[in-house]
């Protein structure tokens, strides 16, 4: 009878344990698929990579991009060069996002050869979506950009408009980098347009140089320009960097007011020379809705929706005429709120 009883305790010991054991597995499977399943179908991942991080234009693209991203329910992961001279930097980067398992890369290319084999490699795998300047790689499920010819053309009509009737004007264009595809859109639609006017007082174009990646640069070349060409009385410039730069070279040549002066894009400091009237004109850029635009192709693209591949963003012409009209002021001064 002992003996009985005792083998029956063991067979029900084995069976509680078989028992909970069993439970342990259905425990452990349940919870395994309620955290691989989000993963599966759920929230996405956008990789937002500009040409770099410094300049207040991409601060305001980052703000556009992670607005979409709130709006659509997929996270941001922002990282891009420090300077916009690190080619090297932003092609790791492409592959870093690519490695830690990003659904949709969205880049602006610092370079319109040196970062395409990165690109197409990403395109395999992924959309892409580029956005403020072009490049060779054309297998881009949208582009979003300003259109940068037609802001050239805006600064040069702008320019014609503005320089004094009884002067001979010799015009310098302050460039920016010969591989920028979207500043060189700007300066070939400024000198077609000036070249096209045929405008008498315009007595010579000097234009054959590039400042780089800097302001600092920027000034350096300015100043070389002024010092080699003393009859210099208007100047252009493509962008934030090189607008700023020229800027100071000409405060230092004590040259502001005095010259004709139209750039492009803005910062804190070009928006008070403007207001001081050192600078006649700036062809701004809608960097938050660039932002924004290029996160939604991307999603877009993603959910297999139909995208445009091409999606222009119009620039404008600020003047003292127009700078009071709230539009223009969240141009000139964006709100990130």
């Amino acid at each position: 009878m002992i003996r009985a009883l005792n083998r029956m305790t063991r067979i029900a010991s084995r069976m509680g344990c078989c028992a909970a054991l069993a439970l342990l597995l259905v425990s452990v499977s349940c919870n395994d698929s309620s955290t691989t399943t989000p993963a599966a179908g759920g929230r996405k991942t956008i990789a937002v990579i500009p040409k770099g991080t410094s300049h207040v234009f991409w601060k305001s693209v980052e703000f556009g991009a992670r607005k979409a991203g709130k709006e659509l329910d997929v996270d941001i992961k922002w990282d891009g060069p420090p300077t916009e001279a690190e080619r090297g930097t932003q092609i790791r980067i492409i592959s870093d996002m690519q490695s830690k398992g990003v659904d949709a890369l969205v880049i602006a290319p610092l370079d319109n050869t040196a970062i395409t084999a990165a690109m197409e490699g990403a395109a395999k795998k992924m959309p892409v979506v580029v956005f403020d300047s072009g490049s060779t790689f054309k297998d881009y499920k949208a582009f979003v950009a300003t259109d940068n010819f037609q802001g050239g053309v805006l600064a040069a009509q702008q320019m014609l408009k503005v320089l004094p009737k009884d002067k001979d004007i010799y015009l310098a264009v302050v460039r920016y980098d010969s591989a920028s595809d979207s500043t060189l859109q700007r300066e070939k639609g400024f000198l077609t347009t000036i070249e096209a006017a045929k405008d008498p007082r315009i007595k010579e174009v000097f234009d054959k140089q590039y400042a780089g990646d800097s302001a600092d640069k920027a000034t350096t070349l300015m100043a070389n320009m002024l010092q080699a060409h003393k009859e210099i009385n208007a100047v252009f410039a493509s962008n934030e960097s090189t607008t700023r730069g020229a800027l100071g070279a000409l405060d230092k040549a004590q040259l502001l007011g005095k010259i004709t002066f139209i750039g492009f894009d803005s910062s804190p400091q070009l928006v008070e020379a403007f207001e001081k009237g050192q600078i006649q004109a700036l062809v701004l850029q809608d960097p938050i809705k660039m932002g924004y635009l290029s996160v939604k192709a991307a999603v877009a693209s993603l959910k297999g929706e139909k995208v445009d591949k091409e999606q222009p963003i119009s620039p404008t012409l600020v003047t003292p005429e127009n700078k009071d009209k709230p539009e223009i002021q969240q141009l000139l001064k964006p709100k990130f709120d």
